[in-house]
């Protein structure tokens, strides 16, 4: 359609008195127009339509048409009239709410088709979800912070993914959408694996391989909480959680079930299993900490020391680094760090260049111990109380 002959057609519609008739014809213009697929004479009815001598009731209705008939258009020309839309009605954005969000939520999807998640979550974050103009359901609003959370991770920016995921947490009693909820729990999880807090986000993965509906999911899900359990701190926590992961039949399908199983077992790793298990890790699992060793050298260095300390007694500095294969300074360095936040159960020997380790049984076993302690402890008092009959009502 020529520029010219449909500016005097859109004169012409505009000059109708009947509101009814008004918008049918707007409508079939709109209709003509996307069919042609002209981007020239659609941002002249676009112009016209957002001019502020149009009534705002038929701008926002057919706006509202708009949104969902240019859906059907190329994807570089969804693009390029979403802006020109958006630049247009910039100051009187207020007044369409409902639409931006429409056109704003378009692009992003757009955006997120070309990878790029940034200028996709941007688009996101501008739709107005505090609004006394509409209704907004927490479903819609948690669903918007989730994708945006979603988009953030994908450019590895966790601290951006953080806020906005706790943004919809705020909503989230208040969703019945499952779907939803998962997603939910699924960005929460990635986060804390890319905020390092493994443990945590090995538990909420664990869950996940629970609940997720597919069972390739929730296989996923499950060889992600033993990779996280794998890379925490040892200690006792660990232990208790991959212990859990061990027991779990599911875990012996998964191609990290041996490298699990001597963590488990609480087995010395050689240098060949690490690296093969490391060509599994995601690139910010690989990361460098502040000592210059990646998370993955980390938890071996601490595992394979809990384990020399269930083969010996006490070991030299030296034989230490040895069967690290780190240097005896920093072998010292990390048993005394893991001493410190107990751990590991021993005490350390500076001038003889010694450490003496205590073998007082795994966590469990001292958890019954206790247990039973405070048992026998009960009934001591209980039959010194039967001694005396007046006591007892």
């Amino acid at each position: 359609m020529d520029v010219n002959n449909l500016k005097q057609i859109l004169d012409e519609t505009s000059a109708l008195s009947d509101h009814k008739t008004k918008t049918e014809k707007y409508k079939s213009i709109l209709q003509q127009l996307v069919e042609a697929k002209q981007v020239a004479p659609l941002k002249v009815f676009i112009s016209h339509l957002t001019d502020e001598s149009t009534p705002l009731v038929i701008s926002r209705t057919i706006l509202l048409s708009f949104t969902q008939s240019h859906k059907t258009l190329p994807e570089d020309i969804q693009m390029e009239l979403g802006i020109f839309v958006l630049d247009r009605i910039q100051n009187r954005v207020v007044a369409f709410e409902e639409q931006v969000s429409e056109i704003r939520y378009n692009l992003a999807k757009l955006y997120e088709r070309q990878e790029n998640w940034r200028e996709s979550a941007r688009c996101l974050i501008a739709i107005p979800l505090d609004s006394s103009q509409r209704v907004i359901s927490p479903e819609y609003k948690v669903k918007i912070y989730v994708k945006i959370a979603r988009l953030f991770l994908e450019e590895e920016e966790s601290g951006q993914a953080e806020t906005y995921i706790n943004r919809a947490s705020d909503s989230l009693h208040l969703v019945k959408n499952q779907k939803l909820i998962l997603a939910h729990k699924t960005c929460f999880a990635r986060i804390m694996d890319y905020k390092r807090m493994f443990l945590k986000a090995s538990l909420r993965y664990y869950d996940l391989s629970q609940c997720l509906p597919k069972d390739t999911e929730r296989m996923h899900a499950l060889s992600c909480a033993i990779v996280c359990a794998i890379l925490d701190k040892a200690g006792p926590q660990r232990s208790r959680t991959l212990a859990t992961l061990y027991k779990d039949e599911r875990s012996q399908q998964l191609g990290v079930y041996t490298f699990l199983e001597k963590m488990f077992l609480e087995r010395i790793l050689k240098k060949t299993e690490v690296k093969k298990f490391a060509e599994q890790l995601k690139p910010h699992q690989m990361a460098k900490l502040s000592d210059g060793n990646t998370v993955l050298d980390r938890a071996v260095i601490e595992h394979n020391l809990l384990s020399a300390s269930k083969l010996y007694n006490n070991i030299t500095f030296d034989e230490l680094g040895s069967l690290l294969e780190i240097a005896a300074e920093k072998a010292e360095k990390v048993a005394s760090k893991m001493v410190c936040e107990e751990r590991l159960i021993g005490s350390i020997d500076q001038i003889e260049r010694l450490i003496q380790f205590e073998n007082v049984g795994d966590s469990l076993t001292q958890w019954d111990k206790k247990i039973e302690g405070l048992c026998i402890h009960m009934n001591n008092i209980i039959e010194s109380i039967s001694k005396y009959p007046e006591f007892i009502v």
